[in-house]
């Protein structure tokens, strides 16, 4: 058991509930202590807690065999890569290659800075911004759209049907500022 089990497991209490007259409302005696629970009419599935933890399980498997296919991955580039580095012919045809990149990146900055071309880089930044932010709102407008009527699809004004798809991903917890 996880340590998050273990504080489900805290949360549960041997008590009895007992009714008192009124649907939906229950009084919990546990130990000395009695207060009023609204219960609800809705059926538990004795089986939830047992597929939550083997979906937490098979979650976890995931990330190790993710993370272990990373490892792989790395030691695998770091000798393909090696393989390139000890090969006296590639290094030379490397660092002629550099030098040409650096002559060519010193012309690039040069066209760059004339006012014309400068106008463009700027225009290119603002609209690859805009077009993010529609995105972002596009996607935004989505879920909530997902949300409020349950629908899976939208047809564009062109008639094209859409399909409206929602990832998750997981990203490690930064314990520096949310610990």
């Amino acid at each position: 058991m996880t340590m998050d089990d273990n504080k489900i497991v805290d949360q549960v209490i041997d008590g009895e509930i007992i009714e008192d007259g009124a649907e939906g409302v229950a009084s919990s005696a546990i130990g000395d202590e009695s207060e009023k629970v609204a219960t609800s009419n809705v059926a538990v599935d004795p089986n939830a807690a047992t597929t939550l933890l083997s979906l937490e399980e098979l979650i976890k498997n995931h990330i190790e065999s993710i993370d272990k296919a990373r490892d792989e991955i790395r030691q695998v580039r770091e000798m393909f890569e090696d393989s390139f580095g000890n090969n006296p012919t590639y290094l030379e045809h490397t660092e002629r290659a550099k030098k040409a990149a650096k002559e060519r990146n010193s012309v690039r900055q040069q066209i760059a800075k004339q006012p014309s071309v400068a106008i463009l880089a700027q225009k290119m930044k603002d609209l690859r911004f805009d077009l993010s932010e529609q995105t972002k709102t596009l996607s935004d407008l989505l879920q909530d759209y997902h949300e409020q009527t349950g629908a899976t699809q939208i047809e564009a004004r062109n008639g094209q049907l859409m399909e409206i798809v929602s990832t998750a991903k997981l990203v490690r917890k930064n314990t520096k500022y949310n610990p």
